[in-house]
């Protein structure tokens, strides 16, 4: 028995291990989202078309997985949610997101994004009557001014409409979580995935042909770039998420992935030589706090 705890005592630490890596390696998938959108601008596509591949590609990959593993199948009315959810809810997500890095930097997009969790909190607050604690009160005052420092409002480094479309992403991304991830709280999160990116791609692809036309990826760059989209971007940080889940539980997750707008600043000054000020730093050190702080005190 002495030597089966001992061994124990060796091998427990692994999976927390483990989880922690996936979860790292799911936000820097995720963080690398803005600077891939940046890129595909660059090459020449516009909005619709570059979430359009992305999701395409998104959906290809992750219905292969499913077709091979033989986990596609849903009831009619789960497979109907997921979709409309994906063509919906999510699409708007995107488009709001996508539409602010065309005005502002990668790193200042990302962390406008991070303040959902207290746009989380506030909804939660108005329509279910659960008034935050002392910590969220805390943590909603924190992405507030985190917000106004990041957006530099007396400078010149964030227009106004990216201002604008930054915080619409984060407001509307909370309202997706709060009312549309009911609807399929029950499903497995890959197998939603691949019905989301679906209908995701199904919307851009419409507003695509619709608008200026679908416009395909010419130089070697930009058919790189789609596809770090959708794999880099996208499928992979969606499984490790989940598999990071599975092993440290979704606060734990949660507050790890806060690392994802910081990598996203760190990537925006690497590739793109984007720069951020002073206060603009400070700004979104409060945003990151503060979702720690809602993620480490949920029921406050």
């Amino acid at each position: 028995m002495p030597n089966d705890k001992r061994e124990e005592g060796r091998t427990a630490p692994r999976p927390n291990r483990v989880g922690v890596a996936l979860i790292a390696v799911s936000a820097t998938g995720f963080a690398t989202l803005a600077i891939f959108a940046k890129l595909a601008y660059a090459e020449g596509l516009d909005l619709s078309s570059t979430l359009a591949w992305r999701f395409t590609g998104a959906a290809v990959v992750l219905w292969a997985w499913l077709v091979w593993r033989d986990e596609w199948r849903l009831k009619p009315q789960d497979a109907i949610a997921s979709t409309l959810l994906g063509g919906v809810g999510y699409a708007i997500q995107a488009t709001l997101f996508f539409g602010a890095l065309a005005y502002t930097s990668a790193g200042v997009a990302a962390l406008l994004l991070y303040t959902y969790p207290a746009f989380v909190t506030v909804l939660t607050w108005v329509i279910e009557g659960d008034c935050p604690g002392f910590y969220r009160k805390i943590a909603l005052g924190l992405a507030l001014t985190g917000c106004l420092l990041t957006a530099d409002l007396g400078g010149t480094t964030v227009q106004p409409l990216g201002l604008s479309l930054g915080i619409a992403s984060g407001a509307w991304y909370a309202l997706y979580l709060t009312f549309g991830a009911r609807l399929v709280r029950s499903l497995s999160p890959v197998t939603t995935s691949a019905y989301l990116s679906l209908g995701a791609a199904l919307s851009f692809m419409g507003a695509a042909c619709l608008g200026r036309g679908l416009i395909f990826p010419q130089t070697t760059v930009a058919l790189g770039t789609i596809a770090g989209l959708a794999a880099i971007a996208t499928v992979l940080p969606i499984i490790t998420l989940f598999a990071g889940i599975q092993r440290l539980g979704t606060s734990r997750a949660a507050i790890l992935s806060t690392i994802e707008p910081v990598v996203t600043v760190l990537l925006g000054i690497i590739f793109l030589g984007e720069q951020l000020v002073g206060r603009q730093i400070l700004g979104g050190l409060l945003v990151v706090s503060s979702v720690v702080l809602i993620q480490a005190f949920p029921q406050d």
